[in-house]
């Protein structure tokens, strides 16, 4: 069956949350959208390749990004959205995905934490040392945090011997390295002064941690997936991958498991466009 793009984008319309009549206006549909969708961008997202905020609370498929986006009141609603649903446990809110800021359902959480390959205890960032997956600086960071969560960035600084000015870029790498592995999380944020409060992340989501050992790395995957299909239709392992980042046999595995489960297929095609598409089923 053949399609074309603006079909798929009427389509993904609907799930996106992307016109007027669907678009979130609150914190409390905030929280239920991130929870339908499973996990989603916060700010921008290229090429339809996930629900963003943003775009919801502007309800609209390629809204521009304003000026002045301090007195935007779409960008405000996502800006209090990533401070007060993370604050109160309700989502994860992180660089999780292509390094930028994802929001994910509690739903979620436990298959994305499993993808980083932790058991849920704290010397897991010992081993993502030895394998050289983190530097000395996160290394440093990580035992100070460990020793007295939770912490403000700046006694964090203090604690782990990065205070000096001249070591700031150092420490905002370390940090990010320790947000992508999900070894730490923001949990608050202080604007007077301005700073951020930091925590351990087996601390924070000790629930999601635990459900995240009862389940395999594939398992992990085959839900992420499944999830995926149905708020994007379709899509090339290509594009799974550079979203994800996993590898491809890896992504082969789970698109045949759902080929064999007929939750997809592979024989769609989109007009003027190359290549091998899956989609849902439904679509046929």
């Amino acid at each position: 069956m053949q399609f074309t793009r603006e079909e798929i984008e009427d389509l993904r319309d609907k799930t996106f949350c992307r016109t007027p009549a669907l678009r979130v206006h609150s914190i409390p549909e905030a929280l239920d959208f991130v929870n339908r969708v499973g996990f989603c961008f916060a700010f921008k997202a290229h090429n339809s390749e996930l629900p963003c905020l943003w775009h919801a609370a502007c309800g609209e498929r390629q809204p521009e990004y304003p000026l002045h986006s301090h007195h935007d009141p779409y960008i405000g609603l996502v800006w209090e959205a990533k401070d007060v649903l993370p604050a109160q446990q309700k989502i994860y809110y992180g660089k999780a995905l292509k390094n930028r800021p994802t929001m994910i359902s509690l739903e979620f959480l436990p298959c994305f934490y499993r993808l980083h390959g932790h058991n849920g205890k704290e010397e897991a960032y010992l081993r993502l040392y030895m394998q050289g997956q983190l530097s000395s600086e996160a290394k440093k960071i990580m035992e100070a945090l460990l020793d007295n969560p939770p912490m403000i960035t700046a006694d964090l600084k203090l604690a782990s011997g990065m205070a000096h000015p001249d070591k700031r870029a150092a420490f905002d790498r370390a940090m990010a390295e320790l947000q992508m592995h999900m070894l730490i999380t923001k949990i608050a944020e202080f604007y007077d002064p301005f700073t951020f409060l930091w925590d351990i992340f087996a601390n924070r989501y000790h629930e999601q941690v635990t459900a995240a050992a009862k389940i395999s790395e594939n398992q992990a995957r085959l839900r992420i997936l499944q999830q995926f299909f149905t708020l994007v239709y379709v899509a090339q392992p290509a594009e799974i991958r550079r979203l994800f980042g996993w590898p491809s046999d890896d992504i082969q595995e789970i698109l045949d498991e759902l080929l064999t489960a007929g939750f997809i297929c592979n024989d769609l095609t989109i007009r003027n466009e190359k290549g091998t598409f899956y989609g849902l089923r439904q679509l046929k």
